[in-house]
């Protein structure tokens, strides 16, 4: 008992288990940066910033709610761009978001909020999505989106 009490600080002071905990912290935040960066760029309608986060895969699956896209080429011209192209004050984060890393994948749970107006009227909708990243080189690319919401009600 009292060795297992003595082991545990010794590598953590000589540094045997920071390193490795720094590296997960670090692409923790890498995954973190480009998740919030997929609302942030969608609120900007930064089409050709989306275009650098994504997978070109066609494989790579983006489903909101029961629509499904294959790849991110047809969901950002066949979903993504018309939906903006009618959005007026558009209001998009990303929260709650919780990176987990194992090597060269990691998934990613989040809440979302979106409100806009649109030429029918004005939506407030909350959500929960998670998306799955892959790292290709030294960067993390979405290969996996899906998303489901639902309006807020008064009160929420």
């Amino acid at each position: 008992m009292v060795w297992n009490s003595l082991v545990v600080p010794v590598l953590i002071c000589s540094g045997a288990v920071v390193p490795g905990l720094r590296a997960q912290t670090t692409e923790d935040t890498a995954v973190r940066q480009v998740v919030e960066a997929v609302a942030s760029l969608q609120e900007a309608n930064d089409i050709a910033g989306l275009d650098t986060l994504f997978a070109p895969n066609p494989w790579a699956e983006i489903i909101e709610g029961s629509g499904v896209n294959d790849g991110w080429t047809d969901y950002r011209n066949n979903h993504l761009k018309p939906e903006l192209a009618e959005m007026q004050h558009l209001s998009f984060r990303f929260f709650n978001i919780a990176p987990q890393v194992r090597g060269k994948v990691a998934w990613v749970p989040f809440r979302y909020e979106l409100a806009a107006d649109t030429p029918s009227e004005h939506v407030d909708i909350e959500g929960r999505g998670t998306a799955i990243l892959e790292r290709r080189r030294e960067r993390w690319l979405v290969v996996h989106l899906h998303a489901s919401g639902r309006r807020k009600t008064p009160g929420d």
